[in-house]
């Protein structure tokens, strides 16, 4: 789920500095208004909110728990620090209430936004060794190490703009390359002297979508909502395609009639009739323009390709459905006013009208003349579908599209006909719950990975046994696994000479991710990496070193350089983290599975203290997104400030935590992934009661003095467990949770709980808001009022439902 909030406040009162005397603390509680959206498809949660309501949520868990009292102590100073500190051969410092309440960036940084130097020659990386803990993150310096790892260097803020991206689009000999930066057009020529980089086009809108053609001459892109051609060897940029407006023949019946009589009845208005158009056809040729899309009102033309023989273009033509936004206030304005503002729609709201055209390229047609072919695809009976495509081989003689079913159901990898429109399925997933899972297989409307190998043969990516794999389709039609077996790839990079894969995987643990190399059509999956925690690799552009961001719970991110083979030794580049960071007493938590009431099982990241609480107390920590791992080795998605040093304070404390991987939850096949289809909040909460009893069975835990915590879906769970399981749980916090799943956006919950209007019952038993007469328990509800996401109108209606129960 998409977790956002913003600009949310909450103001400090006498009860809470009353309760924090109490408890022992000095600190007082922070409001807040600032928050900094994270655009990770990771999906996080403003964390600006989750920074300033720690010092709110701690005192209702120790009030309910029964924990030990807080203490105050100044926050460390951020240094840069020494390998000795990394290594842990310093003295360690327990941490307060406040350095687990402040935005990250005190701890450090990790590494982000790897990219290889077209020529292979190094690395370019984001960084930053001795961060500021207001500074901006956009303003971390850039950095490039060399190939071998040796020499690292900053690179200029003049020369950050020439900087490759990190999937430059290649020609076929590897001898160029074209990539965006800041909506221009950069390319990289082995020919040319220095770095071979040059800014090679910046036009008057930014330009998208680059691709470049086989030989390397010609990079295509799009400019506003046309597609251009830059020639690479003279430099000259002409417009390909031109969307044409339709326009709509407002005449009535009467006037067509009449103008159709009058062509009927005098041959002069049809000769020059016909002198006219062929005049028009003769400029045209002589002088022939843009090829001609034509485009309706109100349709909007997307994802231009031009086929490989120059003979075809193909293109997406979305007519935007009409749907009521949500309106939410903002109280904090520069003029003292309150402000309305609008926001996504609710789930169930029209749909975009999505079609899939073909046009055969002939400029001396004019343009009200072109005819389109619209693809359409029989096996989807109707129903609505989002094409995505073509991926032309790399023989230039087939095409293939991949078409996703609206109701999020199915996905058809098809080959297409551009001359006459027809599709044959290669390939087909359907998914009874919703089509989804790791990166490679795609979901929510976006394709899966699919690439082309010599030959004629074609990989993709689909859960089809019920893991993420990998999955080769022969030219003759036959379809078989290049991987396989309960475990996932998480990631997949196809080398730029296409003779090997490189994979992240889980073959070892679910808790890691470990890489590959694979052979490209299939053979012997060899590990390559041998640390438990998660690596993320790409190759460089020969094919022979790897840039691998390696961290573990205890890690940040950090880079590493090898050679592409089993058993290669790795240079470690950079070393993350502040002092304050390697001074904190951290627990590395241990991975652990157990069963869940239905016999299959459940995994979760525990923390321990080492000196437990005499009461024995635990919490149970509840990741938001729904779809995400917590149960990993690597470093937190959602980092230090609302997870890793929360828990790790909770831990000091005395308290067990456990971070509990619901079903629901990534990492652990389709099944786990699909357990919450049409009943969220049953399921997944009816593991959380199963991890208390297992804490009070294997842990010794109070299974009195457990409560849980969490934002967004991490939120809504709290509330559905205290709803359907009074008793079970000593307190629970609700962190902008969802309460009426009614009144979110369609994107992610109608893949779950399908439509409203077609299935009210899974609405109403996912719903918090129809079960809220079970409260029988101490629940915080806590949610920012600017929230553009999981609207403060979600707290308000679940409020005035608690207040007229009473």
């Amino acid at each position: 789920m998409n977790d956002s909030a913003e600009n949310s406040r909450t103001s400090s009162s006498p009860a809470w500095d009353t309760l924090s005397q109490e408890m022992g603390s000095t600190t007082r509680y922070p409001s807040y208004t600032d928050l900094t959206r994270d655009d990770d498809e990771t999906l996080t949660h403003r964390r600006g909110i989750a920074a300033a309501l720690r010092p709110l949520l701690a005192p209702v868990l120790l009030l309910a728990l029964a924990p030990p009292g807080l203490h105050s102590q100044d926050l460390p100073t951020p240094v840069h620090q020494a390998p000795a500190l990394a290594a842990g051969e310093v003295e360690p410092r327990p941490l307060t209430l406040r350095h687990v309440s402040r935005p990250s960036r005190w701890i450090g940084v990790g590494v982000e936004d790897v990219r290889w130097a077209p020529d292979g020659s190094g690395v370019f990386f984001r960084w930053n060794e001795d961060p500021g803990a207001e500074d901006d993150p956009q303003a971390d310096p850039w950095y490039r190490v060399d190939r071998a790892g040796r020499a690292v260097t900053r690179v200029a803020d003049t020369h950050v703009e020439r900087i490759p991206a990190a999937a430059p689009a290649w020609s076929r000999d590897g001898r160029r390359a074209v990539w965006t930066h800041g909506g221009r057009l950069y390319g990289w020529d082995a020919r040319r002297g220095g770095d071979g980089i040059v800014l090679l086009f910046a036009g008057p809108e930014a330009v998208r979508s680059v691709t470049i053609t086989a030989d390397g001459r010609t990079a295509h892109f799009h400019l506003g909502g046309d597609l251009y051609a830059f020639d690479l060897e003279d430099r000259g940029v002409r417009q390909l395609t031109h969307a044409h407006r339709v326009e709509e023949d407002r005449r009535t019946p009467a006037a067509r009639l009449l103008a159709e009589q009058q062509l009927e009845l005098f041959d002069v208005l049809r000769e020059r009739e016909s002198r006219e158009r062929a005049a028009e056809a003769r400029r045209r040729a002589w002088l022939p323009g843009p090829q001609a899309i034509p485009a309706e009102a109100g349709v909007r033309v997307e994802n231009i390709r031009i086929s490989p023989d120059g003979r075809h273009v193909t293109f997406r033509a979305v007519r935007a459905a009409q749907r009521q936004p949500t309106q939410f206030m903002d109280y904090v304005t520069a003029s003292g006013q309150a402000k309305a503002l609008d926001a996504r729609p609710k789930v169930g709201h029209p749909r975009d009208e999505h079609r899939f055209g073909v046009v055969r390229v002939d400029p001396s047609v004019a343009p009200d003349s072109v005819e389109v072919t619209w693809v359409t695809l029989p096996e989807a009976e109707g129903r609505g579908v989002v094409v995505h495509g073509p991926y032309w081989s790399l023989e230039g003689d087939r095409a293939v599209i991949q078409l996703l079913s609206q109701d999020h159901k199915d996905i058809w990898f098809a080959e297409l006909d551009v001359a006459t429109g027809t599709t044959t399925v290669r390939a087909h997933h359907r998914d009874e719950a919703w089509i989804g899972g790791p990166p490679p297989v795609g979901g929510s409307l976006q394709p899966a990975l699919l690439e082309w190998l010599p030959g004629g043969r074609l990989v993709f990516a689909a859960e089809l046994d019920g893991w993420s794999h990998l999955h080769l389709v022969e030219p003759n039609g036959e379809v078989r696994p290049l991987t396989s077996g309960p475990w996932e790839v998480r990631a997949a990079e196809l080398d730029r000479e296409r003779t090997q894969w490189l994979i992240a995987g889980s073959r070892e643990h679910p808790a890691d991710d470990h890489l590959y190399l694979l052979p490209a059509a299939g053979g012997e999956l060899v590990r390559i990496t041998e640390e438990e925690g998660r690596h993320a690799g790409s190759f460089s552009p020969d094919g022979r070193r790897l840039a691998v961001v390696f961290s573990h719970q205890l890690q940040l991110p950090d880079l590493y350089l090898q050679d592409a083979r089993a058993g290669a030794a790795a240079t470690r580049v950079t070393v993350s983290g502040t002092e304050a960071f390697h001074r904190a007493a951290l627990v590395r938590p241990e991975i652990v599975r157990f069963m869940h009431d239905d016999g299959r099982p459940l995994w979760a990241a525990l923390f321990e203290p080492e000196t437990p609480h005499p009461l024995r107390p635990a919490v149970l920590h509840i990741h938001g997104g729904g779809y995400r791992q917590f149960a990993h080795r690597g470093w937190s998605v959602y980092g230090w400030d609302y997870h890793i040093g929360f828990i790790n304070w909770l831990v000091q404390q005395g308290y067990t935590v456990l971070d509990f991987d619901y079903r629901g939850s990534a990492g652990f096949g389709r099944d786990y992934r699909t357990d919450i289809y049409r009943s969220m909040g049953w399921k997944d909460v009816d593991g959380a009661v199963t991890a208390v009893e297992w804490l009070a069975r294997e842990r010794g835990i109070d299974p009195e003095r457990v409560g849980l915590y969490g934002l967004s879906y991490g939120g809504f769970l709290p509330l559905m467990a205290l709803f359907r399981h009074p008793g079970v749980f000593a307190a629970g916090v609700a962190n902008v949770a969802v309460t009426d799943w009614a009144h979110y956006n369609d994107g992610w919950t109608s893949r779950i709980l399908n439509l409203p209007q077609d299935d009210p019952e899974a609405y109403e038993r996912s719903s918090p808001i129809f079960h809220a007469d079970g409260l029988a328990d101490p629940l915080f509800i806590v949610h920012g009022v600017v929230d553009d996401n999981v609207h403060f109108q979600d707290a308000v209606r679940l409020v005035q439902r608690l207040i007229e129960l009473e």
